[in-house]
């Protein structure tokens, strides 16, 4: 016969051992989980985090200059104030978990190396680049309105047209963006990219009163999709997506200096039938 259980009027009693057990795998939880859940709740909110970014750049610049310098307690309160923007930003501690993520595979320690996957996972929800998935609707200069669809192929986002043209037709993959690691004008200016030489964005923002004020928001590299008529020639040439608001969206196509701006809709809008405005012989 196997043990039973002591009861109480009918009811199981939990013997000091499994109260002990039941406590300890609590507090272990606890430990596991809160670390992450406290710096959840540090995060800006979204509409913050390219100003934010465009500070945390300057601070490093200026840290790096006070360590070339050896004015090492200047460094010192420069590091602390960088460490302090950087816990607000969800993108800088997914940065960490992917370098923690892939120091763990390199050790073959595959459970850790999940516990980061799905840590990377839930931050998603914080990072405003990986809401875009529906349907968006923009005004291609040379074809009118419109359709995309937005999806995700992991951190890549892919807008694939559903409304066709005869360059691109429906189907086929207008732009794509790779979202893991977004970049504000200090970036550019220090790497010096070739591919943003003579393109200036600016977004600007109009206050109550009617004056106009410029602001930061979000932008991520890219590729933008062209070919000639039958979908000949079709190939990718570097672009930006900037992120607006929550449903308002751009795209620039930098070699042809082209700017695309989509606005979110809802998923019942007909498709548009292409228009072609200009005669060109390889579009976007």
């Amino acid at each position: 016969m196997g043990w039973t259980p002591p009861t109480l009027h009918g009811l199981p009693v939990h013997t000091n051992t499994q109260r002990i057990s039941s406590a300890r795998a609590a507090l272990v939880a606890s430990v596991q989980t809160s670390p992450f859940e406290a710096k959840l709740k540090q995060f800006a909110p979204a509409s913050d985090l390219p100003e934010l970014r465009s500070q945390a750049a300057k601070l490093e610049q200026q840290l790096e200059d006070a360590v070339d310098s050896e004015d090492f307690v200047s460094a010192a309160l420069l590091r602390d104030d960088l460490s302090e923007l950087r816990s607000k930003d969800p993108a800088a501690l997914a940065d960490e978990l992917r370098e923690a993520m892939a120091a763990r595979v390199r050790e073959e320690r595959y459970i850790e190396a999940a516990k980061c996957r799905d840590k990377l996972l839930v931050l998603r929800r914080f990072q405003p680049q990986y809401q875009l998935a529906g349907l968006w609707k923009g005004n291609y200069p040379n074809h009118g309105e419109a359709l995309v669809r937005m999806h995700y192929q992991g951190d890549m986002l892919l807008a694939t047209k559903v409304t066709g043209d005869e360059h691109v037709p429906a189907g086929e993959v207008t732009f794509r963006a790779e979202l893991t690691t977004p970049y504000h004008e200090a970036l550019i200016t220090e790497t010096g990219s070739e591919d943003l030489v003579g393109v200036r964005v600016e977004v600007v923002s109009l206050s109550s009163d009617g004056v106009s004020q410029q602001r930061e928001v979000e932008r991520f590299r890219g590729e933008g999709r062209i070919a000639a008529r039958g979908f000949e020639h079709a190939h990718y040439v570097p672009g930006q997506l900037f992120l607006m608001d929550d449903n308002v969206i751009g795209f620039l196509w930098v070699p042809l200096g082209t700017f695309v701006v989509f606005s979110r809709v809802d998923e019942n809008v007909e498709e548009v039938d292409p228009h072609v405005q200009v005669d060109v012989e390889a579009d976007i």
